[in-house]
Order: C-alpha cells, then structure tokens, then sequence
C-alpha cells in the first residue's frame, strides 16, 4: 500500500513539472541565465572598429603604436626595477626585530648576566601550560588522607626552618667594637662611667635585637598556611602562578647560596602569598623585612612566628645624628642570616605604590647585601625579582592620602576591620610572577666593566640628592663612596625595571586604561570590544605579560564587575534612526563612561597607571613631537599642505628633557642601555609603523654612485663617519591621516595628567619667592593650585591632583638645583636658591615644563 502512495506521489510530481506553462517559465529562467552569463564574457571591441573597416597602412601604423607602446612599457618596468635593486643595495636592511617570547618565565638582562641567562633554564620542564595553574584548585592525590584532607597534607610539606643554636649576632666583633662607641657618647651625654655605659649599650644593643629578629615557628605556618588556603577562595577567584617559574625557584635554593626576593609591592597580601606558596611547594619559607608600623598587638607577634624581622621607618630619631647602633645591629643580622643560608625577602621600593605605577627603588637592605658581598661574607647570591598584580585592590584605594589626608597608623581594630572588608569584596584574580634568578656577582661585574668603559660620561655636575645624612636608610651618601652608591642603584633601578616589564596586566588595568585614554567620554560595548582586542593585541606584540584569557566580551564584562559603579558607569542611551528627516525607529543602548572626576577617578587611574608603564617611551616621543612642532600644527596652511617636518636631533633632544622632567616616575631604561639609543629606537619603531614617515634625502643615481664610491676612499674611522653623519640629517614628516592622527592623540594624551601637574608644582614656586616654607606648607599650596585650575578648566584631567606627583616634581626641582631643602629639628624647610629667587626665573622654569602641555585650544593660564 506504501508503495502505490509513493508512486501516485512521483507522477504528481511529473505532471506538475511538465506540463506546458511550467516548461514554459524554466525555459524563460534559463534563457535569462545565459544572457547574462553572455554579456560578462563577452570580448568588448572598438565600435569604430566594428563599422569601419581599417585599410592596410592604417593596420600597419596601429600596429607599431601598440609595440612602442610596449616597448616604453618595458624600459619603464626595467629602470624601476634597477632603482628599487639599488635603494636595496645601498640602504642598510631593516631587519623586523622577532622579540624572545617566553611562556614559560621573563629572563634576565641578556647583557648584564648572559651566564645567568642560559643556567637553570634548560633543565625545566617544557610541559607546563602557559596560562599557568589555579593554586585554589587541589589537585587529586593518590592516598586516601591526602584526598580527604587535599590542603592540610599541602601546607604539612615544606622544608622546616633550622632551629639549632646558632652563634648570636651580640657576638659579632663588628658589633662590639659599635656597642663600645656609643658607650663613649654615653659617657659624655650622662656622665656615668664606662662600665654603667657599656652595660647600657649592651642592654639597648640587646633589645634592638629581640624587637627586630624574627621568629619562625614551624608548627606555626602550617596552621596558618592552612588557615590561608580555607579562607583566600572567599575573596579571591583564583591565585595563578606559573609551575615551570616554582620549578626554577626550587633550583635556585638548591644551589645552595642566598636567596633573595626582590618583590613589588602592591599589598599586604603580598609577602602572605609568597610565603604561602614556599609553603605548599615545600620551599623554605624566607624572612621578610617589615615595618615597625606592623608591629600591632597580636598581629605583630603573628608576623614575627611567620618570618618577618621588623625595621624601624625612621632609622634616625633625630635627623642629624645617627643611630648607629640599631645600623649596626641590623646590618648584623641580615649579614648573619645570609650567613646561614636564609632566604631573605624584601620588597626593594620600600612601600605600596599610591599610583599603581612601580616607585622608585630604595637602597638601603639591597646595600647591606652587596656589603656582605664585597666583605666575603657570601660568596654570591641569587637575586630574584617578584611581580604580584590583582584585578582589585585588597588594601583599599589610597585616595585620601593622595589627597593630602596623613598616612593613618595601622592598629589592631583598624586591621580587623580591614580583613573583614576583604572577605565580604570580590577580588578577582591575582596572579603573581617569579622572574629567572640571575647571579649578583655576575650582575655586579658587568656594572664595573660598564663604568670602566664609560668612565669619562660618569663624572656629574649636577649635586647628589641627598647631600644631608639619610634617616630613612641604612647608609647616607655621606658615607658611601660615590661608586658603591652607584652600583646599589643600579642594582635596584635594573631589578624595578624587569619587574616593570614583567607585571601582569589584568582585565581591569585594560579595561580602566581604555576608558580614561581612549573613550574617556563613554562608548558602546561594542566599541569597547574592537578598542579592548586591538589593546590587547598591541600588549602581546610588545611581549607585555598578559594574565586573562577568553572570549573579549566575558573578560570585560567580568572588569566592569570587579571595577564597580563607583568607577564605571552604564547607562541607557536611546538612538533614533531617521531616514528622509523621519523617524523610523528608536533602539536603547548601553553607554559605558568612566567616572572622571574626583575622587574616584584617582582610583580609576590606579589600575591604568599599569598600562600606562608600558607605554610610556612611546608616549615621551610624541608629546615631544607635539611640543616640537606646535607652531606648525597650529598653523592651517601647514596643515593643509600636508609638510610638518621634525628633524630627528631635535626631536631626540626634545624627549631626552621630558625624560628628565618625569625620571622621578618612570625608569625609561635598564642602566645596561643608552636612553638616547632607545628614544632612537622608539622613533624608528614610530616611523615602521607609519604614525611618521621618514623623509630621505633626494639624489640622482650619479651622484649616489660617487658618494658611495668616494666612501672608499675616506680615511676616518667608522665613528668619526657616523659622528659626522648623525641624526641631524634625518627628518620626519607628520602623517595627517585621520586614524594615525587619533593613533598619535591616544599616545599624546597619555602624560597630560603627569605634565599637568609638574607644569603647575613649577608655577607654585613663585610662593617661595623672597621666603621659606615648611615642606608640608607647600605641598598643600601646590595642591590647591591645582585644585583651583581643575574647576577653573584650565587642567583637563582630575587625575592631575596627586600628592605623590606634587613630592616627585619638588624632589625633581631640588635635584635641578631650583629648590633648597634643609631639616631643622626633624621639620624639613623649602626656600628657592638665589638664582631662581625671582619672578622671571620661576616663569621661565615654568615655560619649559609647560611645553609639553600644549593641546589644540587650550585655555590660557593668564
């Protein structure tokens, strides 16, 4: 019966298709196909010559047009040819510079420590995956204890400290010969004698040392490891780290020299999590150099069974005199912890950033260091620098100390409230990196072969910063020779420098970046999206440490929940289509804007000041560029004519002075480098990728052949050749394209905030003249400075209003020799040198720094 169905079914169908009017529509439908298939490939002629049929001759004459014509056309293809072989022959080669990408761990300086490079790099495991592993996450485990109770069999596992008696630092003879000299000014402040006197010393000497040293307990950190690793998935999403780095940091203390830990710091949840991680990876957990200002009720004990040994901030009591038995008997201990094979952790910018950008190295513990080097306490040591990040602040934003508000001691209720803020806040990632350890004794050598070379560029007429006695560090340069001070600094500035290169950059830092610098005045999600992936594009071909992955949507979405309404606002905007003046149809989008105003936008800029790092050569060049050539893009002729021109020395000359104007922000170079040759560098990369265009000198090819044939015969030596023929030759063109001019705006824009807020500390000066103020006098005159030239719209960014910028730019000017500062009675007072003591001086510093501020119609000061 089912088949009959099918096959009335299959005549129907026939029928249908066949009868006459349907065979007539296909035949029409397949007429039409052809035609138009016909008329596209159908040969097109001359219509003339189609009705007017050529003679002979004509035919002839036409002919030998068409070959001359084709001749014409070869000797043209030929002598582009030749001329684009010879530009090839003639011109140095650009050679696309392929960055070493690692996914494994950030290498050191392939040039200060190659040796260092190349070692306990082959022995690790290539197997790891590069996103790195979610400690959080347990991993499962064969015994049946360890899967019941996965964390406290993971925190039972490390290496236990050492408690065997060891020989105490009071014996130290260095020590005792310290402990005899202050009984001497004992002796003469007090009168007593010199046994009453050396018992005092003995007994300050003594308590110093049980008020500093440390006191790790083993039993102690496995409870408190454990008590980490339950509490740290309520506030914290994930804690990433990358196995093959834990793998070298293994090898490292198995070389059997001193460890050290060189971490940023960015919260107190920092030295937590490195010591947390030496735990469940069975490392010896290290001894972390703290503040006294941790040593709380309860918390300070806490800190000390967990490792950590407390200095004073202030080492000096008085400023002037100094206090040299705490020195003494903390360089005695650091040297006797080395001594014995500690790992040593300190974190070398010697506070929390309040910018988020890295702060600038102190020297102090790090000098200790390279002493018990050069000493032949240690025979060398293994340097390790550390870069933690978080999607979200844990200690709280800095925003009220930024904003001129004192530094609020810790205490015992205010940390209790501080934790139980952390646990009910969503964090986020954190995601912490171990660079390569390098060797310091190699490091050191290379630091001494590079100022023998360059001895004759080492000599400086400018004075050195801190002329008066230090308080706030372990040695003043009034006691160090200048060589030594050098190294320790470069030391610290290298290891600030990789850990600047190697941070992770999380969802938030794009996110906030993207929205103060890019679409400061909101966007759509939309827009957010194409900006955020072309960002992060940009971040991964400059090797930058990129910490999220997934679809771009998920991870901004994600940002905009972990930055929160306080920073970032959504709202729904209604767009109408019209068409022909009508109305057609009404949609609501969602508009994403940052808040940019204050305070919050400081907070804001916290998280963008981590991209900001990244940028920040790139973004020298061309805001000098800018201050270069605003004339010329003022000018609506030049504009028009397409030929605004910088030549190259200027230009260079021009970033090396903003350079110097922002040092006190930004370390724009290893010590190992030349900053001249990576402005260079950086401008060449500007002309690559077209944002420039080089402009090369015009020559017919005789004479390029006679120039490049008399070089033969030129008997300078190659450095007098390029001496003579340096940068000054070299000239850019602008490009006035629309998109590389928003391109080059984006890198423009990037340090207003900076050069706005050094431009107006400069013009605050002219408060000094005639008078002295008190440091903090000051700082509150700059800053309502610049409070009143925000509301006023002169500054067109809140963010300009930071307290850490207004003591960067003072330090700037006293370091150029404009500002005076001397301490009496632990007050520390300002007054303008006598050069600069007028209004003209004050005005003309201030010119110079508002060079880079220029912007297209901006409102003047006056």
């Amino acid at each position: 019966m089912g088949g009959l169905i099918e096959i009335f079914l299959f005549f129907g169908v026939l029928f249908y298709f066949f009868n006459f009017s349907m065979l007539d529509t296909v035949s029409t439908r397949l007429q039409e196909v052809y035609a138009r298939w016909n008329r596209r490939t159908e040969i097109k002629r001359n219509p003339e010559l189609d009705t007017t049929p050529l003679s002979v001759e004509e035919l002839r004459r036409f002919g030998q047009q068409m070959y001359k014509k084709r001749m014409q056309q070869k000797e043209e293809a030929r002598k582009v040819r030749e001329f684009c072989l010879f530009e090839i022959k003639e011109s140095e080669p650009f050679t696309p510079t392929i960055k070493e990408k690692s996914l494994l761990l950030h290498y050191c300086c392939k040039s200060c420590t190659p040796s260092s490079r190349n070692s306990l790099v082959n022995t690790i495991s290539k197997q790891y995956s590069s996103f790195g592993t979610n400690i959080l996450l347990m991993e499962s485990r064969r015994s049946l204890l360890s899967r019941i109770l996965p964390r406290a069999i993971s925190t039972c596992s490390f290496k236990e400290h050492d408690s065997k008696l060891r020989k105490t630092v009071l014996e130290n003879e260095r020590l005792k010969e310290v402990i005899k000299l202050v009984a001497c000014e004992i002796i003469k402040d007090e009168g007593c004698n010199e046994t009453i006197a050396l018992k005092k010393a003995e007994v300050r000497a003594k308590t110093i040392l049980q008020q500093m040293e440390s006191k790790p307990n083993n039993f102690f950190l496995k409870i408190v490891a454990w008590i980490i690793y339950m509490m740290l998935p309520c506030f914290m999403q994930s804690v990433v780290v990358l196995p093959s780095q834990i793998e070298m940091l293994v090898q490292a203390n198995e070389t059997g020299l001193p460890v050290i830990l060189l971490p940023l710091h960015r919260s107190h949840m920092d030295y937590c999590i490195i010591s947390f991680l030496h735990v469940i990876y069975g490392i010896k957990c290290p001894l972390i150099a703290a503040g006294d200002n941790l040593k709380m009720p309860f918390f300070g004990k806490l800190l000390q069974g967990l490792g950590a040994f407390f200095i004073k901030r202030r080492i000096d009591p008085v400023i002037g005199r100094r206090d040299i038995l705490y020195r003494a008997v903390l360089q005695t201990y650091i040297l006797k912890k080395l001594e014995e094979g500690h790992v040593i952790e300190f974190f070398i910018e010697g506070t929390r950033t309040r910018t988020g950008k890295p702060c600038m190295p102190k020297g102090g513990i790090l000098s200790v260091i390279l002493n018990a080097y050069m000493e032949g306490i240690i025979e060398d040591a293994m340097i390790v620098p550390v870069v933690p990040n978080y999607e979200h602040i844990i200690d709280g934003n800095f925003v009220k100390e930024q904003l001129g508000e004192p530094k609020k001691n810790e205490t015992f209720i205010s940390t209790m409230k501080a934790i139980f803020s952390t646990l009910l806040t969503n964090h986020g990632i954190m995601k912490i990196d171990f660079c390569q350890p390098f060797s310091l004794k190699e490091m050191l050598n290379s630091f001494q072969n590079q100022s023998m070379l360059n001895r004759v560029k080492i000599s400086s007429v400018e004075k050195p910063l801190n002329s008066t006695i230090s308080s706030s560090s372990l040695y003043g340069t009034d006691v160090v020779i200048e060589e030594y001070r050098q190294l320790v600094n470069s030391l610290a500035r290298h290891v600030v420098y990789d850990c600047s290169n190697a941070i992770p950059v999380m969802s938030t830092n794009i996110v906030a970046f993207i929205l103060l610098y890019v679409h400061r005045d909101g966007c759509t999600m939309d827009e957010l999206i194409e900006t955020f992936d072309l960002m992060k594009q940009e971040l991964e071909s400059r090797n930058k440490n990129i910490a999220f992955c997934g679809e771009s949507i998920d991870i901004i979405n994600h940002a905009l929940d972990i930055l929160g309404p306080r920073l970032i606002k959504l709202q729904n905007q209604k767009i109408t289509e019209s068409a022909d003046g009508q109305p057609i149809q009404s949609n609501f989008v969602t508009v994403i804007r940052p808040v940019s105003s204050l305070p919050n936008v400081i907070e804001l800029s916290y998280y963008s000041n981590t991209v900001v790092t990244c940028f920040a050569i790139d973004s020298i060049v061309v805001t000098a560029l800018y201050a270069e050539l605003q004339s010329k893009m003022n000018d609506p002729v030049a504009i028009a004519q397409k030929d605004i021109i910088v030549s190259q020395d200027f230009l260079v000359k021009k970033s090396l002075k903003l350079c110097d104007i922002l040092k006190y922000e930004f370390i724009f170079c290893k010590p190992c480098e030349d900053l001249e040759r990576v402005i260079v560098d950086t401008i060449v990369n500007l002309s690559h990728k077209e944002l420039i265009i080089l402009q090369e000198e015009c020559y017919l090819q005789e004479e390029l052949w006679s120039k490049q044939y008399a070089k033969n015969f030129d008997d300078s030596s190659d450095e007098e050749y390029r001496n003579k023929n340096k940068a000054k030759c070299i000239q850019y063109k602008l490009n006035l394209e629309p998109e590389i001019t928003k391109h080059m705006e984006f890198f423009h824009v990037m340090l207003q905030p900076l050069v706005e807020a050094y431009t107006f500390s400069a013009f605050s000066l002219r408060r000094l003249i005639g008078q002295s103020l008190i440091e903090k006098d000051l700082i509150r005159e700059t800053f309502n400075e610049i409070k009143m030239n925000i509301d006023r719209g002169i500054i067109n960014y809140c963010e300009s209003l930071s307290v850490d910028l207004i003591k960067n730019s003072l330090k700037l000017f006293e370091k150029w020799n404009v500002l005076e500062c001397h301490s009496e009675e632990n007050i520390k007072i300002c007054y303008l040198k006598d050069k600069y003591d007028t209004e003209s001086a004050t005005m003309k510093l201030y010119d110079t720094i508002a060079a880079f501020r220029w912007i297209k119609n901006e409102k003047k000061l006056f």
